[in-house]
């Protein structure tokens, strides 16, 4: 084991969910190290009894080891398996999705869902920090086992344009009255253009709004300003445009507005590869009439509409419901309703009466407890989950199980490569 924060030599038998290869005793972490290996490791700090290391020398490689595509790899905390292959990747994330549903396996395991490891992630909130022994703003994701910002010019896994924007974006907030005032920058990108929410703790300077504006116009992105909680954040520049991005379906034709912090998927091939299942799995058919909860501004009600005879969106954000009903209209769909409806509330759908033959579901990492009770006991024969957490996903499946529903199907779906996380879209039968 470490001792003062010296190198030390060890050997790594397993990967973990954490980002991180371990030892045989589950003592020691290695960021940038694979199963198998032999490497000389720098320990970092020391997390709930594992101490947390960086791999300094890869004395016996795996042979799913891969140089990384980005310089950035094993500082930036943005991405945890750079060095590990994609297929390496995808056994890894679905060898834990199965270990995790050992006790209620689906009929059928699904191929996953993968794609390019490189400029996909279209939203991300980034840190910004002044530092003084640097005398420089650092923006970009928090480095390895640690709160600092990753000193990086460019990131390799966000869209572009903003894959180019963190240096840029570090030269801007430098020029600031007091950059320490900045401490986030949420970004988005769309099919056409990108935007930046600022977040700032003060009130900017006149001279500090002028390089905003300046910067705006340069790089073509929307800026928005957000002096407090989400409700705050307001167009900045350029004055007068329009406040929101689009993205498309391609396969069905669609289009979508979308504000920058609207809930949005952050890998837009993986997206369409996802809705394009989630059709085939709900079995479509043109008397259906399909539940949609936390529906969002209409990502998978839209592609329904276009198969069935009715389809009612749910969603908890009044925002979104504006933001669905707007692009129901701005592609001419008009077999489709959306309601406001707190699905976490205690006020929940009652659809006992037949209303509706089959249902989807894409909630946030809490899941959906629920609503899954509603649809336990309701009349609907077919249910497609798609879920951001397979943790929360085993309880509601179990809910959904024991309210009469067969658990057909499960996929994986790597909606961000190179990281620890990962996706899931199910399929649940009468």
């Amino acid at each position: 084991m470490p001792r003062k924060k010296l190198p030390f030599h060890t050997r790594l038998e397993s990967l973990s969910m954490q980002g991180y290869a371990l030892d045989d005793q589950k003592k020691c972490g290695v960021y940038g190290a694979l199963q198998g290996e032999q490497v000389l490791a720098v320990p970092l700090r020391k997390k709930k009894k594992i101490w947390l290391c960086r791999a300094e020398q890869i004395q016996s490689p795996s042979p799913d080891r891969v140089e990384p595509g980005c310089q950035y790899a094993n500082i930036c905390g943005g991405c945890s398996w750079q060095h590990l292959s994609r297929h390496g990747q995808l056994n890894l994330k679905e060898a834990w999705l199965r270990e995790l549903f050992a006790d209620i396996t689906p009929r059928q395991w699904l191929k996953p869902l993968s794609g390019e490891g490189a400029g996909y992630r279209s939203k991300a909130r980034l840190g910004v920090r002044f530092v003084a022994k640097k005398e420089k703003t650092l923006v970009g994701f928090r480095e390895k086992a640690n709160s600092f910002i990753a000193d990086v010019s460019r990131c390799d896994i966000l869209a572009p344009p903003l894959d180019n924007l963190l240096e840029p974006l570090s030269e801007l907030i430098d020029l600031f009255a007091e950059p320490a005032l900045i401490p986030q920058i949420e970004v988005a990108a769309g099919d056409e253009g990108a935007a930046l929410v600022v977040r700032h703790l003060a009130k900017l300077s006149e001279k500090d709004l002028l390089a905003l504006a300046e910067f705006a116009d340069r790089h073509q992105v929307l800026i928005f300003l957000q002096p407090g909680g989400s409700d705050s954040v307001a167009l900045f520049a350029p004055q007068g445009a329009v406040a929101l991005l689009s993205y498309s379906l391609k396969d069905q034709h669609l289009k979508f507005l979308f504000h920058p912090l609207d809930f949005t998927q952050v890998n837009q091939s993986i997206n369409q590869l996802m809705v394009n299942q989630a059709l085939d799995l709900l079995d479509l058919h043109g008397r259906d009439r399909v539940l949609d909860g936390f529906c969002g501004i209409g990502n998978f009600s839209l592609p329904i509409a276009q198969q069935v005879a009715f389809v009612t969106g749910l969603e908890g954000s009044e925002s979104a419901v504006s933001r669905a009903k707007n692009n129901a209209s701005l592609n001419d769909v008009n077999n489709i309703e959306f309601k406001y409806c707190d699905l976490y509330g205690t006020q929940l759908p009652q659809i006992g009466d037949g209303s509706y033959n089959k249902a989807l579901m894409d909630p946030p990492r809490s899941g959906a407890e629920g609503f899954c009770k509603v649809l336990a006991a309701s009349e609907v024969e077919r249910v497609v989950y798609v879920s951001c957490n397979p943790k929360t996903l085993v309880r509601d499946a179990e809910i959904l199980i024991s309210g009469g529903f067969d658990f057909s199907s499960m996929g994986m779906i790597d909606m961000f490569p190179h990281t620890t996380h990962l996706e899931t879209i199910t399929l649940f039968t009468r």
